[in-house]
């Protein structure tokens, strides 16, 4: 069946609106969209680590153990300075910090850097020794120890001598030791290993007031020094007891005699000549000189 020339024109022109509707709705469609707000997108979750606090009052020269810390939840970007629980743990305070204070890396030092564990007012001095100087090698970093000198004397056995007795006696007491060798005192308890004997070392670093320090350098220079090993529970100061070799006080040197002013004496004298006596004999009325007092005739 054949559609006429009318019908032809009304479907093109129904196709054709409908076109046009259609565009018309799209449009409406896209303008509507773009006046909507768009759909806000959920923020990403800040980054949080774990800091490190403080849980008590930590000084100068503490080796930091886990218990001295608590941990802290923050953003990175707030506090870049501020240490983590794992950087903390086993470290040293380089000063002191506040309890409940975020603990910053710039307050902390490493375990073995002997300058931290001096104590403030305090000096480190080393002193060479020897198994029977350092009670047979037996001293740990952390002890406390005392200091004996002994003078030689000219009675001592061997070594250099001085005049007199030998003397000994107790230079310093409860002095603390911060390092022997190159262990230093707290690295092994913040490095986790368990005290175990160390090689013999050939220095013993002693804790010692300014004072000190030159009581010190003057008996080394002049004497020989000995340690011995306190007690921890140990604090007691006994009155310092001098003791002196028991020998006879070696004879002094002979004093130089103090010679007298010389006397001047007089010139010796010529001896007064003797007048010359003649001897004559003398035979009846006869006289003859045998002797003149020069020569005999």
């Amino acid at each position: 069946m054949r559609l006429g020339s009318r019908a032809k024109l009304t479907i093109a022109v129904g196709l054709i609106a409908a076109a046009l509707f259609m565009a018309l709705g799209v449009r409406e469609l896209r303008r509507a969209s773009a006046a909507e707000p768009p759909a806000e997108r959920p923020a990403p979750a800040a980054p949080v680590i774990v800091l490190a606090r403080a849980a008590q009052a930590i000084r100068t020269g503490e080796t930091i153990s886990p218990t001295m810390i608590r941990s802290a939840a923050g953003d990175p970007a707030r506090f870049p300075t501020i240490a983590t629980a794992p950087e903390v743990a086993g470290k040293v305070a380089a000063r002191d910090i506040a309890a409940g204070a975020l603990i910053p890396r710039e307050a902390l030092g490493s375990a073995a850097n002997l300058a931290i564990r001096v104590p403030v007012g305090l000096r480190a001095v080393s002193i060479d020794t020897t198994a029977e100087i350092a009670v047979a090698g037996l001293v740990r970093p952390g002890d406390r120890v005392d200091v004996q000198v002994v003078y030689p004397g000219a009675d001592a056995i061997g070594g250099a001598r001085g005049s007199g007795r030998s003397r000994a006696q107790s230079l310093l007491q409860l002095v603390p030791v911060l390092a022997v060798g190159d262990a230093v005192v707290g690295a092994q308890q913040a490095s986790g290993e368990l005290a175990s004997p160390a090689p013999p070392a050939r220095t013993v670093t002693l804790a010692l007031t300014p004072d000190q320090v030159s009581v010190l350098s003057l008996a080394k220079s002049t004497g020989t020094l000995t340690l011995s090993l306190r007690n921890p529970a140990d604090a007691d100061r006994p009155a310092v007891a001098i003791a002196a070799s028991a020998g006879i006080e070696p004879t002094p040197a002979p004093a130089i005699p103090v010679l007298a002013a010389p006397t001047l004496r007089a010139p010796p004298q010529a001896a007064p000549r003797r007048t010359p006596h003649a001897i004559e004999l003398v035979v009846g009325d006869r006289r003859e000189t045998i002797y003149s007092g020069s020569a005999p005739r």
